[in-house]
């Protein structure tokens, strides 16, 4: 079987010396003349040679490739955070390998302990629980590591602002005139979830009517049966702290005859493609510059940063959807900001009690 060109073919091919081919291949460490430079990429094309890249990984100690670990990969925000990490690690030249914790502590320890065991250049870290551990793995390996997702102390970390996403989506649920209003995420801690929490409580015109918290095993299922029984009561409103949460609620709204926009709203901070396909408004995530700037810091040793994000509305909030509104006119739900008392609201429609 042919093993194709090697070194030695381009060196004869060009009229040169293997070691130029070399420097050719490698940007130095020896500079190569023009010409000579043009014969050997010639030699490189006609031949179809392509370099032993493990060799080459072998010699300069480094792969060419980046590792991720994220808590979900089956959780639409993880999948388009890594594809927005992947193109943006693409255009620097590095692949990427991925695992997924399936937030689990310990699963996340092995998925890292296998990126280190691969010889990746660095490591992007989506952090399930608390990263020390993590973190400390990292450090005893010697690599270049970044937080996505979550910053942590003095930890690197490529976040977006999402104290201030929770209170941008839960003051556009207030600016509609809602009053009822029940947060789905967590009443404490200082991940994104936690942050958006306190965000949202800090954003609504008056207290929550409940702040409910879900559990990350079952994210959707469990915000499906903390809606089932919110929708039971007085709610008017639901802020969801991501967008798997909303998805249960949406389930739970259509189980209890509620329209999302008329008679309940709903926002939720993430912005997926999904949520987007259902009309979810929401505080949305710019994935693809958060992945060039993580990508940038864990490669440049850039510093880390907070990301802003965007409020983008849709029907199920109560904001007419773009294309309806192109269609026919009608009174604009207010900017942020202005005075809530002058928004006029939709009544809630009264619903049969259960069984009848």
């Amino acid at each position: 079987m042919s093993k194709g060109p090697t070194i030695r073919d381009v060196a004869a091919r060009a009229g040169t010396s293997t070691a130029v081919v070399s420097y050719v291949l490698n940007d130095g460490p020896r500079p190569v003349a023009p010409e000579t430079r043009a014969r050997v990429r010639a030699a490189i094309d006609a031949l179809g040679y392509r370099p032993n890249r493990s060799a080459r990984a072998l010699r300069a100690n480094r792969t060419g490739t980046l590792g991720l670990v994220v808590p979900d990969l089956a959780k639409p925000f993880f999948a388009e955070l890594t594809r927005a990490i992947e193109d943006a690690a693409f255009a620097r030249g590095h692949r990427l390998l991925v695992g997924s914790a399936q937030f689990d502590a310990g699963h996340e320890e092995q998925q890292l302990q296998a990126l280190v065991d691969a010889h990746v250049d660095a490591v992007l870290l989506a952090p399930a629980h608390d990263p020390a551990a993590a973190l400390e793995l990292l450090r005893r390996a010697e690599l270049p590591h970044v937080l996505v997702h979550r910053t942590v102390g003095a930890a690197p970390g490529v976040a977006g602002d999402d104290l201030d996403a929770g209170r941008r989506a839960a003051a556009h649920l207030s600016g509609h005139g809602y009053r009822r209003v029940a947060v789905l995420g967590a009443a404490e801690g200082d991940d994104p979830v936690g942050r958006r929490t306190r965000g949202a409580l800090a954003g609504l015109a008056g207290p929550p009517d409940a702040v409910v918290e879900c559990a990350f095993t079952d994210l959707r299922g469990d915000a499906y049966r903390a809606a089932t029984r919110l929708l039971a009561g007085p709610v008017e409103a639901i802020c969801a702290t991501t967008d798997e949460h909303a998805l249960g609620v949406i389930r739970a709204a259509a189980e209890a005859g509620r329209v999302l926009g008329t008679d309940l709203g709903l926002i939720s901070v993430d912005g997926t493609e999904l949520g987007a396909y259902l009309g979810l408004s929401a505080v949305t995530t710019p994935f693809a510059e958060l992945g060039v700037a993580a990508v940038g810091a864990v490669l440049d040793g850039a510093p880390g940063r907070t990301v802003p994000m965007t409020l983008v509305t849709r029907s199920s909030c109560g904001c007419v959807a773009p294309d309806a509104e192109r269609k026919r006119p009608g009174p604009r739900v207010p900017e942020e900001g202005r005075d809530a008392s002058r928004v006029r609201r939709k009544e809630p429609r009264s619903l049969p009690p259960p069984g009848s």
